[in-house]
Parts: structure tokens; C-alpha cells; sequence
């Protein structure tokens, strides 16, 4: 039967994630949260996978971040905020920008996607978001190492890219060429991708009302797409420039907006297209890849009003105090 991770093992985990962080780390709830989530990934991914903690239960980040603010002395008294805590910890998530890769083949015919670690998951391009003192190349190279193991940053050029606006996020995700099919992929990060796939890019959904339609493959599998659609038209034309020997200047796609009813229906992606699932190799995630972005990133997700006193709300005011903590640990 799986339990619950002790009290004793959620104070290790706060002194080694959230004490040891600067003081401007732990100034507002998003940074907070930011390495609570990072702890959630060590809990996640090492600490379950001792042997002695074969019994400990796998955990989502909301139940892992209740069961620190109920343990945590200095998180005590944001108990009764917690679930509008974290519904605006995701809604600024939203806003962080992404950086990513779309991986192609030599003849520019397929990409590579990866699937979420559940098997309903969706497929996507490999991406993530962007940390603090980061830049683009380097949160893209990092992201697509951490999901697929591939090294990309001999072959990423900075002037190839396509940026697609998805809602309130900005996203650039970086075209790669020359990477063969035969490419052996490895996460580095457990529990996040669970499968890796190439795909014709020519069977890809180019409209929003095609990526709702289903696409099964020749053994009847069905396969979702997650922000597909926006880059595909963009990187078709790239594609195009490049064989007829132009040089691809940098894409910019519009703010992708639902089409009308009537698309054509998409192809069915072949099952050589996909790729045997990926081993749980790993290491730990990056703590460059949750640090907390730079000041004017916070300010611009702030934007919109000034924070209301209830200490869920009071993002811009909080700050975590260590001596509830320090003193309940005897330090």
C-alpha cells in the first residue's frame, strides 16, 4: 500500500530546495512555487526510486505542494490561500516564454515529436521554459537535451527560428537539420516524455479545425497533437525556400486563431513513423530549467491591477520568513 512522504523527509526536502535558495528567490509565491516544483521533480524522480521508498506514493505537483505548506513551519500560514495560490502560480506559468527545437531530418521530410509520459498524452515539439540569464539558443539546446538526450547546439542556427504567439505566451522554437532517423533518444528527465516519434511533416495538422480530427495510425493507435498545428505552415514555407536554394530568413507566425469548419481531413500518420517508447534514463532535471525569470518578466505577468491584501493574492508583498523553519529544525 503507498504512503504518503514522511514529515522528516518534507523537512530534507525544504532545507535542501527553498533554505539554501538567495533571499530574492523566495520573495514572491511564483518563486516559491517555482522550487517546490523542483522539489517535486527530486521527490519524483529519486527519492521514489530508492529501494527503501519503494512504498511512497506517487504524487501531482498540486498534492506535493498542499503537503508542503501543511508541513512547512513558514508555509503554515498560507494554508487557507493555497488553492488560489496555485491557480495564479499556473496562470503566471502560462505567461513564461518557451524555447524549443523542431528537430528535422536530412531531406527536410519529417520532424521529431515527443509524447508526454502517459500514454493518451499528447505529441509535441520538445520545448520548455525559459530560466533566468538564459537565452533563447541556450533554454532551447537545454530543453531538447533534458527530453531527448540529442545535443543540439552544433547544428542550431540563431537565425532560424519561427515564433508563434500562444495566447499570453511567446514562443520561438529554433529549426535543426541533418539529424538522421536512426538517432537514439534518452530523456534526462523521468516521468515527463514517455515516447518519441518522426513524423511526415506533410501529414501534420496545419489548421486548428485539423488537429482536432483524429490522426490513427496503420495498428489503429490515435495521436493528439499539443500546439502543433501554428508552426507547421510556417515551417513548410521554410522548408520550401530552402530546397528551391533560397536562405530562409527568420519566421514569425501569426497569433494562430481557430479556422472555420471544413478543413480537410488529415492523414493518417504511418506506423513507421513512430518510435519505440523511451527508456526512464535519467538524471536529475536542471535547476536552471525552474529558476525563476528575470525581473521583467514578473512585472509583465503582474500587469493588470495591484494585488488585493489576502495573502493569496499579495504576490508582490510576500516573502518567506526561514525562521518558523530554522527553529522547528532546531538549527
Amino acid at each position: 500500500m503507498s504512503r504518503l512522504p514522511s514529515a522528516e523527509l518534507l523537512e530534507e526536502v525544504c532545507v535542501r530546495f527553498i533554505l539554501t535558495l538567495p533571499a530574492t528567490e523566495l520573495e514572491s509565491f511564483e518563486r516559491l512555487l517555482f522550487s517546490i516544483e523542483q522539489a517535486w521533480w527530486h521527490y519524483e524522480d529519486h527519492v521514489r526510486e530508492k529501494p527503501e521508498n519503494a512504498a511512497l506514493k506517487s504524487l501531482t505537483l498540486k498534492e506535493f505542494t498542499g503537503l508542503m505548506f501543511e508541513k512547512v513551519p513558514g508555509l503554515e500560514p498560507f494554508r487557507g490561500s493555497l488553492e488560489e495560490i496555485y491557480a495564479n502560480f499556473n496562470k503566471y506559468k502560462r505567461t513564461v516564454p518557451v524555447r524549443g527545437a523542431i528537430v528535422l531530418t536530412p531531406d527536410c521530410t519529417k520532424c521529431l515529436l515527443v509524447r508526454g509520459y502517459k500514454k493518451d498524452a499528447g505529441w509535441g515539439f520538445p520545448r520548455g521554459k525559459l530560466s533566468k540569464d538564459e537565452t533563447d539558443a541556450q533554454c532551447a539546446v537545454r530543453e531538447v537535451l533534458e527530453e531527448t538526450g540529442l545535443d543540439i547546439s552544433g547544428g542550431l542556427r540563431e537565425s532560424d527560428f519561427i515564433d508563434v504567439q500562444l495566447g499570453d505566451q511567446d514562443t520561438r522554437l529554433f529549426i535543426v537539420q541533418n539529424v538522421p532517423e536512426t538517432t537514439h533518444f534518452a530523456p534526462h528527465v523521468r516521468y515527463e516524455i514517455g515516447a518519441f516519434g518522426w513524423y511526415l511533416i506533410e501529414h501534420l495538422p496545419a489548421t486548428y479545425d485539423e488537429s482536432k480530427q483524429a490522426f490513427v495510425n496503420e495498428q489503429g493507435g490515435r495521436h493528439k497533437f499539443f500546439n502543433v498545428w501554428p508552426y507547421v505552415k510556417p515551417l513548410r514555407a521554410w522548408i520550401k525556400k530552402r530546397r528551391k536554394g533560397g536562405q530562409p530568413s527568420r519566421s514569425a507566425a501569426p497569433t494562430p486563431q481557430p479556422t472555420a469548419a471544413g478543413a480537410a481531413a488529415a492523414a493518417a500518420v504511418p506506423a513507421a513513423d513512430l518510435a519505440a517508447a523511451a527508456s526512464a534514463a535519467g538524471a536529475a532535471r536542471s535547476a536552471a530549467a525552474v529558476a525563476a525569470l528575470t525581473a521583467a518578466d514578473v512585472a509583465a505577468a503582474a500587469a493588470g491591477g495591484a494585488a488585493a491584501a489576502a495573502p493569496g493574492r499579495a504576490f508582490r508583498e510576500f516573502k518567506f520568513d526561514r525562521g518558523p523553519i530554522l527553529q522547528a529544525l532546531k538549527f
